[in-house]
């Protein structure tokens, strides 16, 4: 797998098959210049997917409808350019879970032929804590539940215990035995390897604590919470060099074999409620012989290699900080060249279809870094934005970054920035099939694609400040000075449709002819 550099993002939209996952469009939009619903109350419609999810055509548009008070009960519809207040949208929330403690009890490892260990350390209660793995706030969470909750697999404490992914439970099991038996046992007697690993985790129990917020899980017992810990970081090494071996591997695992449920465990591995510390991955990953790492001797390229979609760089700049776990990188991936961007206030914007209008030309740029590196050449007049392929997971994915980005990320919120620029820019249905136009934004329903920069904008409050500030100056001062003299102005606005035109046409012949009578009027008076 060779470097890739291309400033394009998808997560998963290469693949739509049978075992895919389900696609709900619950995007209604209430913060767009064209609508307001002041009081709106959102009730998504996503559910538990099971082992395997559908894929289902998903979106559906309101059209222009408007209306006093009304409501809509469909679950994925697209508001258009409704206008009202006080609206609501009701649609069945069919997402449950439970958290019923740790699944790894004494029995498990009796049933499955693994010893259980002591633990041989005390916690150090007065070490600083350094969370970074937390449930998402539960207005987020009352709002869209399954935007952050695993589909398939649980990885940590938080979600471990979830009735509904007891199927990727058994295959942990697999995975461990194949890791140890098949892997690791080639190089050296498993039990020795086997109680390294115990050891690194009993010396760090309390850092791996404090990774995570109080109150986030229920597993006091260390025993049970570092066994946890344990089957949950063979699985992510046993998935990870899989994934990087040969075809024949995908072809005879239970797990890779299936595009569906690959892709699924893929994106559940980014969610921010799903993680280990990234640090106890990297220590016990350096404890493992050179000849199973193979080329990826550090565990970061990997990772970086397993989230290689095709269109994110697999590469960090060698000054890039360690992770904190797998969220964090898959921001750092889509937003590495705007580290140390100063945060200003934006005080003008204008949407996609204005700035047309005034002479600017929408382009993908031809090299770019990463997702987030948006560019404006006045001498060209041309606004660079990297091409950003929408599909069924990219509202889950980036709620879940901006989650991050809000609480360990003050002022370096640089997706939120992000999905700022493109909300100041995709204000109406017209402005979205702009970008996909010009091939910047990949799909095929631009209402769809307004409501979902909506949706996301209205997760978190965004403010005025922005790291793309000074692009927006320089368009402005563009468009101040150019918009009136551009004649694509003048098209667009009066002859922008047929309609448009006839409209045009019918009210300069009527002035004309108003004009002539009054001109003749006043000639019959002498």
């Amino acid at each position: 797998m060779g470097e890739i550099r291309s400033p394009c993002f998808s997560l998963g939209q290469n693949y739509f098959g049978d075992n895919s996952d389900r696609i709900h469009s619950p995007y209604f939009s209430y913060g767009g210049e064209d609508y307001h619903g002041d009081n709106a109350e959102i009730h998504p419609p996503y559910s538990s997917a099971g082992d395997y999810a559908e894929i289902h055509p998903p979106y559906s548009s309101a059209g222009d409808y408007r209306g006093d008070n009304a409501e809509i009960h469909a679950p994925y519809s697209s508001a258009g350019d409704y206008l009202v207040d006080n609206t609501e949208i009701h649609s069945e929330a069919l997402f449950h879970q439970h958290i019923s403690g740790n699944s790894y009890n004494g029995q498990d490892f009796v049933k499955h032929g693994k010893v259980p260990r002591h633990v041989r350390a005390a916690l150090n209660h007065e070490q600083e804590s350094d969370v970074c793995i937390y449930r998402v706030g539960k207005a987020l969470r009352k709002s869209n539940k399954a935007m952050y909750s695993p589909r398939q697999i649980s990885i940590g404490p938080i979600h471990n215990g979830n009735g509904n992914l007891r199927f990727m439970e058994r295959k942990k099991d697999e995975y461990y035995e194949q890791f140890w038996k098949d892997r690791v046992s080639k190089e050296r007697e498993r039990e020795g390897a086997e109680d390294e690993f115990w050891d690194a985790l009993v010396d760090d129990e309390n850092n791996i604590r404090q990774c995570y917020e109080d109150g986030s899980h229920e597993i006091k017992k260390s025993e049970d919470f570092l066994e946890l810990i344990l089957y949950d970081a063979v699985f992510i090494f046993e998935l990870f060099l899989k994934y990087n071996e040969d075809g024949e591997v995908f072809k005879k695992d239970s797990i890779l074999k299936e595009p569906g449920l690959r892709l699924a465990i893929q994106r559940d591995l980014i969610l921010l409620e799903n993680q280990l510390p990234f640090f106890i991955l990297e220590k016990l990953y350096d404890l493992l012989p050179e000849n199973i790492k193979g080329e990826h001797t550090e565990f970061k390229t990997l990772a970086c290699s397993y989230f290689d979609e095709p269109h994110i760089p697999r590469n960090l700049p060698p000054a890039a900080t360690t992770p904190k776990h797998f969220t964090d990188l898959v921001r750092s991936l889509l937003s590495f060249t705007r580290n140390g961007k100063s945060v200003e206030q934006i005080k003008s914007f204008h949407s996609a279809t204005r700035l047309r209008q005034a002479g600017v030309k929408f382009k993908i740029p031809r090299e770019r870094d990463c997702l987030l590196d948006v560019d404006f050449s006045r001498l060209r007049t041309e606004f660079y934005i990297p091409k950003l392929e929408i599909d069924s997971n990219t509202e889950r994915l980036f709620r879940n970054l901006m989650a991050l980005e809000k609480r360990l990320y003050p002022g370096q919120e640089y997706i939120c920035h992000y999905i700022n620029l493109l909300r100041i820019l995709v204000v109406k249905p017209k402005d979205a099939k702009l970008l996909m136009e010009n091939k910047i934004v990949i799909h095929n329903d631009e209402v769809a694609v307004r409501d979902l920069i909506y949706s996301l904008s209205s997760v978190h409050t965004i403010d005025s400040h922005s790291c793309y500030h000074d692009i927006f100056s320089a368009v402005d001062d563009y468009y101040k000075s150019s918009w009136a003299k551009n004649p694509a102005y003048f098209i667009e606005e009066f002859f922008g449709n047929f309609w448009k035109g006839v409209a045009t046409v019918s009210a300069a012949g009527l002035l004309i002819l108003t004009s002539v009578q009054t001109i003749c009027a006043l000639l019959g008076l002498h």
